[in-house]
């Protein structure tokens, strides 16, 4: 990876933070269109579509990044730095889950109870996307077991080729192909979304892969990018309901896509006068993760002062323009309360 550091800070992180959140953003702007499959043109789905293949990439990123800047560090894996990372993050989602509660509930005339908000986001995600912060949630518990996993992969690479292997098999296998034995083995518990921190902080730190060029990185992204494409449009094509399987984060078409746009973005070199802007948005993706889909709901209904006029443009100008005006608008508002004293410790 590009070693291209300002503030103690690595510039293809940041950038990949930025990149992974755009994409995750279009992600949530395509999915309504390739859920109404049924009702929409061919045209249209198959837009949405492309872009949700592309953009399929955006969480095993997020994953990966984590991976990489967290493990191999000293003291990454001790005991004593699990709680405070829990609560870096416990106290932002619980904020935010009030918020998406009170938000659903006003509309559809329910009261509004901090209290019952909070006790509904103990029992699991209270709007789909929450869905990832608990899962880091959990990563970060099993994390001073990772890290000396990490160590151990990086001083054997055939201990490297047979985790990541049983780690590969055992994920993408299920996608296509649901063979009972593997749910009796129990593998994909563990070998899960640790699996994707274990390769982020991998292949940062392989002279391997360091190895390979740019070029080879990008066709593999394409290729892999098209094959989720391709095998959506098959799986849909007379399926009664919307198929997301090819979509999967651990169907071997998006993991081998994601690995490819990992090292691609670890290539990337920032221009000098990039870097400390890059690296102060790049802050912001927390919050923005947090509030996104809010702002998604704020900019389609006109309440933020201005609409895009989405019902006159081709499914691509739609797509493209909510996803980047909610990436601008969404960065804006978490620069502002950034300027709050100590409100990241609750916003994010």
């Amino acid at each position: 990876m590009t070693q291209q550091k300002e503030l103690g800070r690595l510039a293809w992180a940041d950038a990949c933070r930025l990149i992974a959140m755009l994409g995750v953003i279009i992600i949530h702007v395509s999915a309504p269109i390739f859920y109404s499959a049924k009702s929409i043109s061919l045209g249209s789905f198959l837009t949405a579509t492309a872009l949700d293949s592309v953009a399929r990439v955006a969480v095993p990123l997020f994953a990966m990044l984590s991976g990489a800047l967290l493990l191999g560090r000293e003291g990454s894996g001790a005991l004593t730095g699990v709680m405070s990372r829990l609560l870096k993050v416990a106290i932002p989602l619980a904020f935010w889950s009030v918020i998406y509660v009170f938000w659903v509930n006003y509309w559809e005339g329910r009261p509004l109870s901090i209290t019952g908000a909070l006790l509904q986001s103990l029992k699991g995600p209270v709007m789909y996307h929450l869905w990832f912060v608990y899962m880091i949630m959990g990563v970060y518990v099993v994390l001073p077991i990772l890290q000396p996993l990490s160590v151990a992969l990086l001083a054997s690479k055939r201990f490297a080729v047979y985790f990541f292997g049983i780690w590969f098999l055992a994920n993408a296998i299920k996608v296509y192909d649901h063979e009972p034995i593997l749910n009796h083995l129990v593998l994909t518990d563990f070998l899960h979304w640790p699996g994707y921190f274990l390769l982020g902080f991998y292949l940062s730190k392989s002279n391997v892969f360091k190895a390979l060029p740019s070029w080879f990185s990008l066709i593999v992204l394409g290729l892999a990018s098209a094959t989720t494409f391709l095998l959506s449009w098959y799986l849909n094509s007379d399926a009664p309901a919307p198929v997301e399987t090819a979509m999967e984060y651990f169907s071997p078409n998006v993991m081998l896509a994601s690995v490819a746009a990992f090292l691609l973005i670890g290539k990337i070199e920032l221009s000098p006068r990039l870097i400390r802007p890059v690296a102060f948005f790049s802050g912001l993706v927390f919050p923005v993760y947090f509030m996104h889909l809010l702002v998604i709901e704020l900019i389609k209904s006109g309440m933020l002062g201005f609409t895009l006029g989405l019902a006159s443009m081709s499914s691509f100008s739609a797509i493209l323009s909510l996803s980047l005006a909610t990436f601008f608008v969404s960065l804006g508002i978490a620069a502002v309360t950034r300027a709050i004293p100590y409100s990241s410790r609750l916003v994010g």
